[in-house]
Order: C-alpha cells, then structure tokens, then sequence
C-alpha cells in the first residue's frame, strides 16, 4: 500500500508512465479505507490471530487480503485518459476481459447500489459499487479510487478464494448474531474465482490475462483519444 501511495506520488510529479501492477501478501492482513475508523476493528482478536493492518491510500471499507490478487493502476494525466469516471470504467473493463479470459462469466455493474442500499458498510464486498466487477450477480472485485491534481491510482482486492469471509472475526461487531449476520451478508453479496470456475485458478495464468487486458483495454482507448484530438 504505501508503494501504491508512492507510486501515485510520483506520477503527479510526471516522473513515470501509465503502470499497472499485481501482488499477492505474505501474510493475511487487513486494510482499511483512507478515511475509515480504525474503532470498527477488534485489535484483541486481530493480535490473537496474528493479523496486521494497513491504512490505504484510497477510500472504501475494510477488506481482508488472503486468498485474493491485488492490482493497482496508476495514470500520470487522467484527464488525458478522459477523467476519472472514465479511468474506473476502463479499469472495470480490464479487468472483467482478463477474468473472462481465464473463464469466469464477469460481468460490469454500470451503476452499483445506492449508499444506503445497505446498514452495515463495515466490509468492503457487502455492496457494489459503479463500474465494480461481478460474476453471477455477486461481487468478485472491490475497488478504491485516490485522485491528485494531475495523477489517479485504482486499486482494488480480485477474490480468488473465500478467505475473504474471515474478515468477520476481526471486526468489533455488537454480539456473535451480529458476526453471524455479516458473514451470511457476505456470502450472499460476494464470489470468488475458485467458485465460479470450481476449481483453482493458476495465479501466473490470471496475472498473465489480466496483464493483456490492461494494454488491450488502455491501448485502444489512447488511440480513441488521439483520434479525437487530430479530428
């Protein structure tokens, strides 16, 4: 994450080119939004079972990183890529072209759920957001945004197992109905890869398709700007 930041960082000062990258953690951790509270988690709990956590350098809500694939898009001049707006759903579409490349039916939710679709906004893969990657009309894919005055970094958790659930246990939630509730909300809202497909997914085939989705994707957007520019 606080590559992520740097990153960015350095992208507003112009000193590199459009980037996407992929991660996996070395150990289960778990992030919370830029502006998030840090009073929703349980840090008794959180110790006991060796569980650290990271502030991102974006907004949303918590999300627990194991058993998933990290991306991170940076763009230098995000008004040359046609905005923001622009940005996340070229981003989504990347993204849904790789999963479907390694054989997951993703789909693009043009719109998302309202903000108060939903009571509780404590995890991150209850709700989906515009431009968000979904399969079967569950999440599969939660994403942040972070703009600066020139340069924006999307990043985001792809679920590739269901470990993500567990992130249940490290909440400071009300009583144990309250933890169960969350956890059957998620498993109702959320999917991951090894579902969809019903087997595993190589990590180096995923990264490899994802990876050829953002130059496709991004490619023939430049393209559609430059035209644009010379009519």
């Amino acid at each position: 994450m606080a590559e992520d930041r740097d990153l960015l960082e350095r992208a507003e000062r112009g000193e590199i080119e459009p980037m996407v990258r992929f991660y996996e953690w070395s150990v289960p951790t778990l992030s919370l939004g830029y502006h998030q509270s840090a009073d929703v988690l349980d840090d008794a709990r959180l110790q006991s079972a060796g569980v650290p956590w990271v502030r991102r350098p974006t907004g949303g809500a918590a999300v627990l990183h194991s058993e998933e694939l990290t991306y991170a898009v940076v763009v230098p001049d995000v008004a040359g890529c046609g905005g923001a707006a622009r940005a996340q759903r070229l981003v989504a579409q990347a993204l849904a072209q790789g999963l479907r490349a390694v054989g997951v039916e993703a789909e693009l939710n043009e719109r998302g759920e309202p903000l108060s679709s939903l009571p509780d906004r404590t995890s991150c893969f209850v709700r989906t957001s515009r431009w968000e990657v979904s399969a079967g009309g569950r999440k599969l894919v939660g994403s942040a945004q972070r703009k600066l005055t020139r340069a924006l970094l999307q990043h985001g958790s792809i679920l590739v197992g269901e470990d993500h659930l567990r992130i249940v246990e490290f909440l400071r939630l009300v009583d144990e109905h309250s933890r169960e509730t969350l956890r059957s909300r998620l498993r109702e809202r959320s999917t991951c890869i090894t579902h969809e497909l019903g087997h595993p997914v190589s990590m180096t085939s995923l990264r490899h398709e994802l990876a050829e989705a953002f130059v496709r994707v991004f490619a023939a957007a430049r393209q559609e700007v430059d035209g644009a520019a010379a009519s």
